[in-house]
């Protein structure tokens, strides 16, 4: 079945945030960060959250993946949030807090590291960065992730930037099929929580001059 690239509406976030539950629900990390249990109405807050950032933050691409021979044609299998700093590099980001049902020890130790560690290699680099890719696992292995993929580093090849993303263990496959290469790996130790391996995010870099 033909998948099509779209742009999403603030109407998207919903199922975006359902699909955000579903990719990462047979992650191991996934009960040590967010053990739960969450308040309610902590899904519509997250899409709130989303929808906001789609309003105000200019840099910000918000790009769905939807299967056009499907009977929901307009429904998002896969999802990216690309942000293209062509004009300045990306500011530091804000400091996250994270409420109930996450473990806040453990989510600043790997969320906190993240920012530290895109800081300082990116420094006053303008460039397009991936900070969300997401698919329905009902429609993984599909291609629909790679086309998102592509997109951007096809984006920053021609604006003549690097492309960055932070790359789980699940998509770092993916992102070295299109061009990303690791510059740096973080590991977090999260075996006070139970976790059986290091937490790993691995920096990449695609069209680096």
């Amino acid at each position: 079945m033909p998948l099509e690239i779209k742009t999403c509406t603030p109407a998207d976030f919903p199922r975006l945030v359902d699909v955000e539950n579903w990719a990462f629900a047979d992650n191991p990390f996934t009960p040590i960060l967010f053990p739960g249990p969450f308040p309610p109405g902590a899904a519509e807050f997250r899409a709130q959250q989303l929808a906001a950032d789609f309003e105000n933050e200019a840099t910000t691409t918000w790009l769905k993946i939807v299967d056009t021979d499907s009977q929901t044609p307009d429904e998002g299998i896969s999802y990216a949030k690309w942000n293209i700093y062509k004009d300045a590099p990306p500011a530091p980001r804000m400091v996250r807090t994270f409420g109930e049902g996450c473990n806040v020890p453990a989510c600043e130790a790997v969320f906190g590291g993240l920012a530290k560690q895109m800081a300082r290699l990116l420094g006053d680099t303008r460039c397009l960065c991936l900070h969300i890719l997401i698919t329905d696992p009902a429609h993984q292995r599909r291609g629909a992730g790679g086309l998102l993929v592509k997109w951007g580093v096809d984006k920053a090849k021609e604006l003549g930037l690097p492309a960055y993303v932070e790359s789980t263990v699940n998509g770092h496959e993916l992102y070295k099929k299109y061009g990303f290469e690791d510059v740096e790996v973080l590991e977090v130790d999260l075996s006070q929580y139970g976790a059986r391996e290091m937490h790993r995010n691995w920096a990449m870099f695609a069209n680096r001059q």
